[in-house]
């Protein structure tokens, strides 16, 4: 049975400060609790109520101070083995621990979500199921109040995160009309919150689809008309499936893209949707990475964004031992998307992209986010890897920001696999100078001007007046 993350948390009270099983965006089968999983709750669960005590805090209290955190990534290490930066001493004395993080860290999401105020619950699939056979375990599913609407995501994201900048972005699945998240209301959410900031904290994407009728006259519309600021396509829209290097359908809209000055173009690769597939094609045929690299030669101006790093959902859905991860370390679909750029040199326009990826790999195994930061970072460099949490699907991003601050890949998988370590620099570029730079980003002028405006004075005056993090996600789960 799927349930929503935060109703089950509503109906255990188990909020906890980081998701204890995959939680499904919509995109994939969510995958039971392992035992792991479950021993790394109980232990979070055991420990926030030993040191609640010690504090005068109740469980829920304290889990939503920064000692609950700690707490957290303290009972991963016990279960996983030593993956993240965390000391027991941080529970205790969390302003001096406070201080090793960074002041003024640039953190820009390049995929965050909502959904549009008229829908009462995540339905975006629920609605298309009878037609094209996607999720049927969501068809007939009551809806509830939710808090995936734009009010809670601006919370979500800006006062419970240290994120600094944010691009909204949608999925270009079935009809226009399906879509969760329109382009228009994309760009709404941008200009809001960009007006209430009064300085630049969000980019908007438009939805691509070079398959409808007047594709490019609509690819033109919303690049003169809603002023979007970079394109995200779903090549895999099982509406209307086609692969990057189609010289009839993807070839026009990049040379319209080109023609128009959008020249960041962001594919949704890897986690293929359930569902049907074309006839006469073989399985996830649309969603694997193989077309990347002809279509990045042939349109060298333009940055090809890979979402998801274009990592195959089996290894989110398989149970432990059985993640699809093999004893060469390798990834479906990821370990070929690094190939791809290590065979030729020259395809510096392609970029990886970390959203949901890193969040399921972290909760399942560290293991596999070893394997997985460490090939991206040897095939595309610490310059050309972009921070997207998928939230918020997954909550807050403040626990996905405190995994990465923390994670640092085993030195014993170092020592077997030839991965670097990653770097305080690296993070630097990875959580959002990377996205600065291809957005162009005038970092100097956000640093001058973020810190005296108006969200980050919303900001302040919450954090005085007791912040209350919801401690939860909006995706799906198994119950």
């Amino acid at each position: 049975m799927w349930i929503r993350k935060s109703r089950k948390d509503r109906l255990t009270g188990r909020n906890l400060p980081l998701p204890t099983q995959v939680v499904s965006n919509e995109e994939f089968y969510p995958m039971p609790q392992s035992i792991d999983q479950k021993t790394v709750e109980n232990l979070i669960l055991s420990m926030a109520d030993e040191y609640g005590r010690k504090l005068g805090l109740s469980r829920r209290d304290f889990l939503m101070t920064t000692g609950g955190m700690a707490v957290a990534f303290l009972a991963m290490n016990k279960v996983y083995g030593e993956s993240f930066k965390v000391s027991e001493a941080e529970i205790t004395e969390p302003d001096a621990f406070r201080e090793q993080w960074p002041k003024d860290q640039f953190i820009f999401d390049v995929q965050t979500h909502h959904v549009k105020d008229s829908i009462a619950g995540p339905t975006v699939f629920r609605k298309m199921t009878g037609r094209l056979g996607l999720n049927p375990e969501l068809d007939g599913v009551k809806p509830e109040k939710d808090s995936l609407h734009r009010a809670n995501y601006f919370k979500e994201i800006f006062f419970d995160s240290d994120t600094v900048m944010a691009m909204i972005t949608g999925a270009v699945i079935g009809d226009k009309e399906h879509h969760a998240l329109p382009a228009v209301e994309m760009v709404r959410t941008r200009n809001l919150i960009n007006e209430a900031a009064g300085s630049q904290r969000m980019l908007s994407h438009g939805l691509g689809d070079p398959t409808l009728d007047n594709a490019l006259d609509d690819c033109e519309y919303q690049v003169r008309e809603l002023g979007i600021d970079a394109f995200k396509f779903y090549p895999g829209n099982p509406t209307g499936p086609w692969r990057l290097d189609d010289e009839k359908i993807a070839y026009p809209y990049f040379e319209k893209c080109q023609e128009l000055g959008m020249r960041n173009l962001s594919f949704h690769k890897g986690l293929p949707i359930p569902g049907k597939q074309p006839a006469g094609k073989p399985r996830h045929y649309y969603w694997m990475p193989d077309d990347i690299p002809q279509a990045a030669r042939d349109f060298p101006d333009l940055n090809f964004i890979i979402y998801h790093s274009a990592m195959q959902n089996m290894v989110a859905t398989l149970p432990p031992g059985k993640t699809g991860i093999g004893d060469d370390g390798n990834i479906p679909w990821t370990t070929d998307l690094v190939k791809y750029v290590k065979d030729d040199p020259s395809l510096t326009n392609i970029y990886a992209e970390l959203g949901t990826v890193f969040a399921f790999t972290v909760v399942t195994h560290p293991e596999i986010t070893g394997h997985l930061m460490g090939q991206l970072l040897d095939g595309f460099g610490p310059e050309r890897i972009l921070w997207g949490t998928d939230c918020i699907w997954w909550g807050s991003p403040q626990w996905l920001i405190e995994a990465f601050r923390r994670f640092q890949i085993p030195a014993a998988q170092r020592d077997a696999f030839g991965y670097a370590s990653i770097t305080d620099p690296d993070r630097d570029l990875i959580f959002g100078k990377n996205a600065a730079r291809i957005y162009g980003i005038d970092l100097d002028a956000v640093r001058k001007a973020i810190p005296g405006d108006k969200l980050t004075q919303m900001k302040a005056a919450y954090q005085e007046a007791g912040p209350e993090p919801s401690n939860t996600a909006y995706g799906w789960v198994l119950a």
